[in-house]
This record gives structure tokens, sequence and C-alpha cells, in this order.
């Protein structure tokens, strides 16, 4: 009688014994699998590092390439009236020229006594008459873009980011351009307000637009 109640107690400390075994490795790998599971990685990027990533974009046929841009938190813009004006100039005698020769077409600006910081500028010519070789900066403190298209081309002038906004006055050539004759006639060299997408304009450091006076120029060639 002993001895069979001892093989129950024996039996009974088994089964214990059996399911506490179980329930402990189930446990086990439970927890082993979650702890193995990889943690998804979050791509970071810092404030400093976005504003220092470059992007490129397609450029236009450009004649001459800048390196400095003007930027600004502001994004809102008045257009101002003012007698601010851009001129075109040149230096030849009677506007007179013959086929082959070069002739330097110069554009003056002045502001009315605003801080400019930035222009543009749109130039109609015929193309078919005159080849556009280049546009040069006549103020060392500006860059400029010059893009070609077609019977037209626009300037973007920009202030480096090293000099301080000041006025243009009627003495200021901001830029030099230079093309050759091709054929006989009278051509204009004409400042636009605008074409379809492009505008004339000077822009202050106060983020004003000036919309200025703007004139034309004829050559005769011969």
């Amino acid at each position: 009688m002993d001895n069979e109640i001892d093989k129950n107690k024996i039996y009974k400390y088994l089964l214990v014994v059996f399911f506490a075994v179980f329930i402990g490795t189930g446990l086990f790998l439970l927890f082993s699998a979650k702890s193995k599971t990889p943690k998804e990685k979050i791509s970071t990027i810092r404030v400093e590092d976005a504003k220092n990533s470059k992007t490129d974009f397609p450029e236009e046929n450009t004649a001459l390439i800048p390196t400095v841009a003007v930027t600004s938190n502001d994004t809102t813009t008045d257009q101002v009236a003012t007698t601010s004006s851009l001129t075109l100039e040149t230096n030849l005698s009677g506007n007179k020229m013959k086929v082959g020769d070069m002739v330097e077409i110069n554009l003056f600006g002045d502001s009315n006594g605003k801080n400019i910081v930035g222009y543009d500028v749109v130039i109609y010519y015929d193309s078919l008459a005159f080849d556009f070789k280049r546009g040069l900066s006549s103020l060392s403190d500006y860059n400029i873009f010059t893009y070609k298209k077609g019977h037209f081309f626009t300037i973007t002038g920009l202030k480096t980011l090293q000099s301080a906004p000041s006025p243009m006055t009627k003495a200021n050539k901001l830029a030099t351009l230079t093309f050759e004759a091709t054929k006989t006639g009278q051509f204009e060299f004409s400042l636009k307000t605008s074409n379809d997408k492009d505008k004339t304009d000077l822009i202050t450091d106060k983020t004003e637009v000036l919309i200025p006076t703007l004139n034309q120029l004829t050559v005769d060639v011969k």
C-alpha cells in the first residue's frame, strides 16, 4: 500500500516537472524570438546637411557661368514704381559698323538711390544679323548669367554675398555684351519689359522689385 502511494507521488511530481519544463521552454523561445527581431533603421539628416546638399538642375545654353547666388528668407516681393532705368549704349561712331566687325553693347543702370542686390534683363536682337559672343560683368561685386534664347537673350546679375548692397547710378556700367555682325542692314537691340516667362527688373535689399524705364539701340551694318 505504501509503495502504491509513493508511486503516485512520484508520478505527480514528474508530471509537474514536465509541465514546468514545457512552459519554461515555450516562454524562453518566445522571448528569444522577440530579442532577435531586427529593429527598423530610420534614416535621418541634419538641417545643416540639408542646407549644404547640392541639387543639379538642367542648364540652358549659357554664354557665361557664374558661381554665386543670392538667397532670402522673405518670399514676398513688392513692385515699386520709381524713376530707375536700364540703358543700352555703344561706342561706335554714328552707330555704324561693317560685316565681320565686333561691337560691344554696354548696359548701364540707375536705381534712383535704392540698394540693389540683383537684376534681370531681357534683350531682343536679330540673331541672323549678329552672333552673340559673350557677356561680361563690368562690376567686380556682381556675377552674371547670360542665356541665349533665339532672337533674344536674358541676363541675370547677382551681387556676391561678400559685398554690401549699394545703389546703381547713371555712371554704373553693369555689363558689356559682345556681338559679331554677320549681315548688312539696320538692326535694333531692344530692352524689353518682359517676354512670356522672363522680366526686366531690379531687386532691392528690401526684396522690392523695381520696374525700370528702358531704351533701344539702332546699329547700321554696311
